[in-house]
């Protein structure tokens, strides 16, 4: 259903398949969305428990989460509202009202099974899922059904999460970066110069794809006549050789609703390579269309700027030829690439005189608030490393990397 979850500040929402209409004559056909979150099951029933709680919730965390925990909660109600004996029958989400912590057990065997209930084939769910599921379950009833924000009345006493998790954590993965010879092979199958730049843009600055949209022409064209910066991580000062710049991200939105900002590190190399890319012909013609309204750094062929969803398609597609051509064993993914930028700034000594100095700039380049998730790049296999060296054995340095990979993959007649 492609309006099971809408996030809205005043959105129409056609309503003509909902089963209301089957008992109520003259249902309307459109309803007026207020500002706030609105779950539907396939029904297009409204889920009041869990629009309420998310409303709640979106106040501080992405659209992207709410969407996450809304879908989280929509499986529970259709597996109980479908298979629990207790709960057949119940109407939109009343039965997270009465649900027992056994019954939340049962549904996530469920998911493991391989089979439903009538012995029909279907994908079982990994552990790493199922932990996401059970925290979504967890927060929505020991923070709002149970323990409700202000303006909220209890809507349950007993709590099914009261012992906490009712799944075992899945066990931690490792880190699976996108090594330099994975970043070399898209862009030696990408066809033009605008998508060259973008993938060595997004390696070498850790962005996510999401985040792209956001960087503009003129600050591609500022930071190329920076010579120096300095980053402030926990209240030390980490300065920045003059082979890369500082530049500012704006990142996806997080709490209180408001952009959060941060700083990465990006090679001149890279920046060199972009402003290069923004005086062809080509994108001097796509930024007309644009007039005085601040450009992106990176447009399309139709010069619109690269969303989330076209980032995505455009690495698939590039994988995909990759693959084809035996330059690549894996299929890659733009948070793969973040990755790399990861393992390279921690492997770059000359961006922090210790590892823990480079970990802490890291931090800081992903905008990560815990240094518990920036850790997890410590723990990737010493094998990786490989990759990112000289022909002596020595470990190449970040902006190198990215001088290697523009000499190398440069066309002479790119658009």
């Amino acid at each position: 259903m492609d309006n099971s979850v809408v996030i809205s500040a005043g959105k129409k929402l056609n309503i003509t398949k909902s089963v209301a209409h089957e008992d109520l004559d003259g249902y309307p056909k459109v309803i007026f969305l207020a500002e706030g979150v609105a779950v539907f099951n396939e029904r297009i029933e409204l889920l009041p428990l869990i629009s309420d709680f998310l409303t709640d919730y979106r106040r501080n965390y992405s659209d992207q989460s709410v969407k996450t925990y809304a879908n989280n909660l929509r499986y529970l109600v259709k597996y109980l509202t479908t298979y629990d004996d207790n709960h057949v029958g119940s109407k939109r989400d009343d039965c997270l009202m009465t649900v027992h912590e056994t019954e939340i057990q049962k549904y996530f065997d469920y998911c493991r099974n391989n089979k439903n209930h009538n012995d029909v084939e279907k994908p079982s769910i990994s552990g790493k899922t199922l932990s996401n599921r059970d925290a979504t379950y967890n927060r929505f009833f020991s923070e709002f059904l149970c323990n409700p924000p202000a303006g909220y009345k209890l809507m349950r006493e007993d709590n099914p999460y009261g012992n906490g998790s009712l799944v075992v954590a899945a066990k931690e993965s490792l880190i699976k970066p996108a090594l330099f010879n994975d970043i070399e092979a898209l862009l030696l199958v990408a066809n033009n110069e605008r998508e060259k730049c973008l993938i060595q843009f997004m390696y070498d600055s850790g962005v996510r794809r999401g985040e792209v949209e956001s960087i503009l022409q003129n600050s591609i064209l500022q930071l190329s006549r920076e010579s120096r910066k300095s980053i402030i991580v926990d209240y030390s000062t980490i300065q920045i050789s003059s082979d890369y710049v500082a530049m500012e991200i704006k990142g996806n939105k997080g709490r209180g609703r408001e952009a959060k900002f941060r700083n990465t590190v990006v090679s001149k190399e890279t920046i060199n390579r972009v402003q290069k890319y923004h005086s062809t012909l080509e994108y001097k013609k796509q930024k007309r269309k644009w007039g005085n309204t601040p450009i992106p750094a990176f447009l399309n062929q139709n010069g619109n700027p690269y969303t989330e969803k076209s980032v995505s398609k455009l690495i698939k597609r590039l994988s995909v030829r990759a693959l084809k051509f035996g330059l690549i064993n894996t299929m890659l993914s733009p948070h793969k690439i973040r990755h790399g930028f990861g393992a390279m700034l921690l492997n770059s000594e000359d961006l922090g005189k210790t590892q823990l100095d480079r970990l802490l700039l890291l931090q800081q380049c992903l905008g990560h608030q815990s240094l518990t998730t920036t850790e997890g790049y410590t723990k990737i296999p010493i094998g990786v490393w490989d990759k990112l060296v000289d022909r002596n054995g020595i470990a190449l340095k970040k902006y190198q990397l990215m001088r290697k990979l523009k000499n190398r993959t440069r066309l002479g007649g790119d658009k």
